[in-house]
């Protein structure tokens, strides 16, 4: 089968699925931001890449482009790994005899009434859309999107993509050697909660020598203002955006994503599990398909410092625990959300769609 690809900046285990798919017999051409880092591993093997950059949701360049390629050759599937990549994909393939495959990360973003959801992900046009958790699948289902178009495949992880930061460069950041570390990855909107993080540290004895390491952009005004307390800017370090950043995550004692609403499935999650890193989680959205509380990590309600204070300080006092749970969850990634599952649900779900 002739699977064009339509990606953008990508993520890791994308990087890794398209080669996969290649070894596997599936015939594909990629188009994609060859600029981006996560595409690093494919440039540097020379796999082929035509670069491709979708400025919006109808792109007429773009649609020219996808319009053009699947014309030249006889493609049986289409397969969009983002919004734009499938509204421009669907106006391009107009007419054309082919399967159309998009993807649904996030939730809580659509409505039923607006014309560009109704010209991707809720476009009946779209023969499946991959959802990256069972609780995206459920969210799509609400919108209307019939169970027949839709499919719970998981990003897949693999351990041995990833390798921990000594504990020393965690100085580069000023963080004492005896501290225990909260690492917490994310661009720091509201919606992430990192405030609620913050909070809870605040909640913390003053000998308990927990530290909190902030990996990636923060656009949240409030952490700004919580990081005046003095209680806190002595126990918080910001590092802005990092590409090592899950190689800082594994140098940590543990790792903690606050989410308020609406997490598809957080792939900084399955980081950590890979790094054999104990989470804590709030109960939201698709997390807590990762998580098992009290075996792999502990889940706490949203928007509650109090129950995570009490979880960090469970964690903090425990270094056994923590080692039992971390090893634990990277156990259950490899069974659960690995990668070769990931590689074996798209090739079946390409079989399924060209009989």
């Amino acid at each position: 089968m002739k699977v064009l690809l339509v990606a953008g900046v990508g993520e890791r285990p994308e990087a890794h699925l398209f080669p996969e798919l290649a070894a596997r017999g599936v015939q594909i051409k990629l188009l994609c931001d060859t600029t981006s880092p996560y595409f690093d591993p494919l440039r540097e093997t020379g796999f082929p890449m035509t670069h491709f950059v979708m400025k919006a949701r109808i792109d007429p360049a773009a649609i020219r482009v996808l319009w053009r390629t699947l014309r030249a050759d006889s493609y049986d599937i289409l397969h969009a790994f983002n919004s734009r990549a499938l509204s421009n994909g669907l106006i391009a393939s107009t007419g054309m005899n082919l399967k159309r495959i998009g993807f649904c990360g996030t939730m809580g973003h659509l409505k039923r009434w607006d014309p560009s959801a109704r010209l991707a992900v809720l476009s009946p046009r779209a023969d499946r859309i991959v959802c990256v958790s069972k609780a995206v699948m459920n969210y799509l289902h609400g919108l209307g999107v019939p169970d027949s178009r839709l499919l719970t495949i998981y990003a897949g992880h693999d351990p041995a993509w990833f390798v921990s930061a000594p504990r020393s460069a965690l100085r580069e950041f000023g963080i004492p050697d005896n501290a225990v570390v909260i690492a917490c990855t994310a661009k720091a909107r509201p919606i992430k909660g990192v405030p609620i993080l913050l909070q809870a540290v605040r909640r913390l004895a003053a000998d308990l020598p927990v530290h909190v390491l902030l990996i990636g952009q923060n656009d949240d005004s409030e952490i700004s203002e919580l990081l005046d307390d003095p209680v806190l800017r002595e126990r918080i370090h910001l590092t802005g955006f990092r590409m090592d950043a899950p190689a800082l995550m594994g140098a940590c004692d543990l790792f903690v994503m606050p989410t308020l609403r609406n997490e598809g499935l957080s792939k900084a999650v399955a980081e950590a599990m890979c790094l054999a890193v104990p989470s804590i989680i709030s109960a939201v959205g698709g997390m807590v398909e990762l998580v098992e509380d009290g075996k792999t990590g502990m889940i706490v309600p949203p928007c509650d410092p109090v129950r995570l204070a009490e979880a960090i300080r469970k964690y903090a006092s425990d270094p056994i625990l923590r080692k039992q749970h971390g090893l634990a969850a990277r156990e259950r990634l490899v069974a659960s959300f690995s990668f070769t599952q990931m590689a074996d649900q798209t090739v079946a779900m390409y079989q399924s769609l060209t009989p």
